[in-house]
């Protein structure tokens, strides 16, 4: 190996190791204090067309044009997710009024289970229902002492959140206004600073990149979740909206998958001879697999060029470090890094 190639692998080893650093520091820390602003822009990326074709058409001025798009896009916005959250709460609401019928016929479902092992398995009748009963008491016991008065303890905080939402949601609103109005001439300033064509290759990749990820990520959740809620509905489950979301979100974790709530569930209607509601749901699961196996390569192509268990090891990691939103922030942290290697490699 040469000098010269020593010293540029040692620059991109500590290039790299500052990026590293900069990526942790910035989705720790910074990110959050951003996270309004950026979702001004996106939306005021959004709205920009037809903004401008208001202002060239009908010679409306930015600022009007921007709050009237904005105005129809919160009534459009709003409209679905009123209806939605109707549904939801409708389902949610009954689903909790009907939870001890379900207790009851959930435990019939544990007997036949435990009975059956206890053949299986050649012991005494009832061993396997009392280590089963065992283990449901224990967690009964540490829900009832560590996680309700956890949750009544959050009820101040829940209360100051929604205060801060507000607040944010208000910050956010006055933002795409402003965004809107004077984006052309954030454009023009940004083209005029210096390093502007280092950083835009960077970013070009970068955003390319991103949003494949996040664009895919979201299809395939839209699309299983109607698979879901359409399977559910044929066995004409009452959650099917509530369960088909919640599904939906499950298969999009590598680790977990749609798998984790279907299988088992066709098993147990399988067990109890119930051979339509089975087939729906093995059906169902098979559907959820095949769409992502199908889709997944063709809306990300090579555009991320990072393998499989690469993207399951930056999940694992952003979880561990960021919590439910490392799901996100983990495979973008690898793609950030995947990119400024390949920009300092290729220069």
């Amino acid at each position: 190996m040469s000098h010269k190639s020593l010293n540029s692998n040692q620059r991109i080893i500590i290039i790299m190791g500052i990026a590293a650093a900069a990526v942790y520091l910035g989705f720790k820390y910074i990110l959050p204090l951003f996270v309004p602003f950026l979702l001004a822009w996106a939306i005021a990326w959004v709205l920009r067309p037809a903004v401008s074709f208001l202002r060239k058409r009908l010679r409306i001025p930015t600022a009007i044009g921007g709050a009237v798009m904005l105005v129809l896009l919160l009534a459009g916005a709003g409209t679905g997710l009123f209806y939605l959250g109707r549904m939801l709460i409708t389902q949610l609401t009954e689903l909790a009024g009907n939870l001890p019928e379900y207790e009851e016929l959930w435990y019939e479902q544990v007997q036949g289970i435990c009975a059956g092992g206890d053949r299986i398995l050649k012991l005494p009748s009832g061993t396997v229902r009392q280590v089963v009963e065992e283990n449901m008491q224990l967690v009964m016991e540490t829900v009832q002492d560590e996680v309700v008065p956890a949750l009544s303890r959050q009820s101040v905080s829940v209360a100051l959140g929604m205060v801060e939402g507000i607040g944010t949601m208000i910050i956010i609103l006055v933002a795409i206004l402003l965004i809107v109005k004077d984006m052309d001439t954030y454009r023009e300033k940004m083209q005029q600073a210096p390093f502007y064509q280092s950083v835009r290759q960077i970013t070009g990749r970068l955003s390319e990149a991103g949003a494949a990820y996040l664009r895919t990520q979201g299809i395939l959740m839209l699309i299983i979740a109607c698979i879901c809620t359409v399977g559910l509905l044929i066995i004409k489950n009452k959650y099917a909206l509530v369960f088909g979301i919640g599904i939906a979100v499950l298969d999009a974790f590598p680790a977990l998958g749609s798998g984790l709530i279907l299988v088992p569930w066709a098993i147990i209607r399988l067990l109890s001879k119930d051979w339509f509601e089975a087939a729906v749901l093995a059906t169902t699961f098979a559907a959820c697999q095949l769409v992502r196996e199908f889709l997944e390569p063709r809306l990300l192509g090579n555009r991320i060029g990072i393998p499989a268990i690469g993207t399951m090891m930056a999940m694992y990691v952003g979880v561990r470090i960021f919590g439910l939103f490392g799901f996100f922030l983990g495979p973008l942290g690898l793609i950030i890094l995947v990119t400024i290697y390949r920009y300092l490699r290729e220069g």
